[in-house]
């Protein structure tokens, strides 16, 4: 049985969400919308959708048993407080909620109701993630976790809109810190630093482990990549094409000459392999999102565990809170 969905934001997102779900067998109930224009476009996509205003809206047609959550993060609570408690399991774009406390808030809700509630983070079901997860022990005992995340996102922008977008991108790093290095989000002990406005890094260390974590809305060229530095290799993980590339460790002579070479040939046999299986599969955007869209609505039909848990939820809101409070 298909689940039915309604897509809460007719923008981006809410198009990419449509389309994945569809593909993960789901069908586009309705689509929400305050522009009445944008909700009809994006609902014309998808047979028998309904193009709507309003949640409510939404619910009243009893149609509806999943909101995909792809509004601004000032109106996540609201509506995601009322699909929960109207029985409807909802998926929402990172940040789920500002705040830790809004966090645990929505989860009692959710438990309250016996319904499935999760963020999206979906860098961690990237088909490169994934194997560069399978390959770490390849790379021995791993020293350093290093992401980096340089947008254009914030151009033009104020200071405040800057430290918005900042807080919006650091689930991401936070939920690979989760999947490679278990445990690492229990530990305190951060050091921020802020250069200048759209700057942040972020420092920890912990389980001999060095984690850092960049996001700049000036660097150049736009970067979304994680480093994986072991003690017998390093892998390189491009987290906007969706692949990886394991490098070996071995040392000698004619590794140091040949190094750039071998690097330069794996990353692009590795990206040419990505492109291709991306395009046979239709997924031009967003690797991981179909994935993580899959296991949320199997994790509805089988009745089991969500695949993004609640501690982990909530231990990436507490981080972020830290990282994010004025120094």
């Amino acid at each position: 049985m298909k689940l039915r969905a309604a897509i809460a934001g007719a923008g981006l997102m809410g198009y990419w969400h449509a389309k994945n779900l569809v593909r993960c067998g789901g069908e586009v109930a309705a689509v929400i919308d305050r522009d009445p224009a944008a909700a009809s476009r994006l609902a014309g996509q998808f047979s028998g959708a309904l193009p709507v205003s309003s949640l409510e809206e939404a619910l009243a047609t009893g149609k509806i048993e999943v909101l995909h959550l792809c509004t601004p993060l000032e109106s996540h609570g609201e509506l995601a407080a009322a699909a929960l408690v109207a029985g409807i399991h909802v998926l929402a774009e990172k940040p789920l909620v500002p705040t830790l406390a809004e966090t645990e808030s929505l989860y009692a809700l959710a438990a309250k109701h016996r319904v499935t509630l999760c963020p999206v983070h979906q860098f961690p079901f990237q088909r490169g993630v994934r194997q560069a997860a399978q390959n770490l022990p390849r790379i021995g005992q791993l020293r350093h976790f290093e992401a980096r995340f340089c947008s254009a996102g914030g151009s033009g922008k104020n200071s405040e809109t800057l430290a918005a977008i900042i807080a919006d991108i650091l689930p991401h790093p936070l939920s690979l810190m989760a999947l490679f290095a278990p445990g690492s989000l229990q530990t305190t002990g951060w050091s921020v630093s802020r250069s200048a406005p759209g700057e942040l890094r972020a420092t920890l260390t912990a389980a001999d482990i060095c984690f850092s974590i960049l996001v700049s809305m000036n660097s150049r060229p736009t970067n979304t990549s994680l480093l994986l530095l072991g003690s017998a290799g390093t892998i390189h993980i491009d987290l906007f094409h969706g692949f990886s590339v394991v490098e070996p460790g071995a040392v000698s002579r004619w590794r140091k000459i040949v190094h750039p070479f071998d690097l330069s040939t794996r990353t692009l046999f590795a990206a040419g392999a990505n492109l291709v299986r991306r395009a046979s599969s239709g997924e031009s955007a967003y690797p991981g999102l179909r994935g993580l869209i899959a296991a949320f609505y199997s994790s509805i039909t089988q009745k089991t565990e969500p695949p993004i848990h609640q501690a982990e939820v909530s231990a990436i809101a507490q981080i972020r809170d830290f990282i994010t409070r004025p120094l």
